[in-house]
């Protein structure tokens, strides 16, 4: 179930989950850290298969949401792995009010993995707020929605002919990497988020992992540019 990609770094793919009448797949990475811990980030639905791989790994000490559409299984996870920290973003510790959290995740990253996991915390969309996270041992940026990379053979098998073009004209599809219209649309106060973008971007990653479409497993730094090149173009 668990795949890797690069150094110390795993990925397990889900069920499809449906979002406002859309089909989307669903995918976890689990990030070894340093001391041996297990970093998850989103979960995907838990069972006694994937649990066992996970455990096989070491000891699970975080529990990452990177936003507040990300905690179908954030409970599960938590039941199973109890001495676990639970992180969000403030959106996800708001809507999630019966899950205990360790704190909120913001621009600097919490003691326990800084200096390993870089995150970028965007808070310019008055829907969404999301953390992208960077490992820098496998040089693997690690997005939740605001990249999203649908396959042709996925969107033929899950969503109806008419709904194809929607993600077609939207750019996200795979080798594009944009997010829905709606989260574009309404991305305020842009030049603030440039300079972490290019920051990203400047890490110089190799892997791009979505958890909702294909992962870009070489180029990922010129993936960057595409994917946030609506964002990236001065006004």
């Amino acid at each position: 179930m668990l795949e890797p990609l690069g150094s110390d770094l795993w990925f397990a793919d889900g069920g499809v989950v449906s979002f406002k009448g859309f089909a989307y797949p669903t995918r976890m990475v689990i990030v070894r850290l340093a001391d041996g811990g297990l970093w998850l980030w989103s979960p995907v639905q838990r069972s006694a298969a994937l649990e066992g791989e996970v455990r096989a790994l070491g000891p699970v000490r975080h529990i990452v949401s990177p936003n507040k559409l990300h905690y179908l299984f954030l409970g599960e996870w938590q039941a199973a792995f109890p001495d676990a920290s639970l992180w969000a973003t403030p959106a996800t510790i708001a809507k999630c009010k019966a899950l205990h959290f360790a704190g909120a995740l913001a621009d600097e990253a919490p003691a326990e993995w800084k200096g390993q996991i870089d995150p970028f915390y965007f808070t310019n969309s008055p829907f969404m707020d999301e953390v992208i996270f960077f490992h820098r041992a496998s040089r693997t940026a690690i997005i939740a929605d605001l990249s999203q990379t649908f396959s042709d053979t996925f969107l033929k098998r899950h969503w109806p002919w008419w709904m194809r073009p929607i993600a077609r004209r939207s750019g996200m599809i795979e080798g594009c990497g944009y997010p829905p219209i709606d989260y574009r649309i309404s991305f305020r106060r842009r030049a603030s988020a440039r300079p972490k973008i290019r920051e990203l971007i400047a890490k110089h990653p190799e892997h791009v992992v979505v958890a909702h479409g294909e992962i870009v497993r070489t180029g990922g730094e010129a993936f960057l540019r595409r994917a946030f090149s609506w964002l990236l173009a001065e006004p």
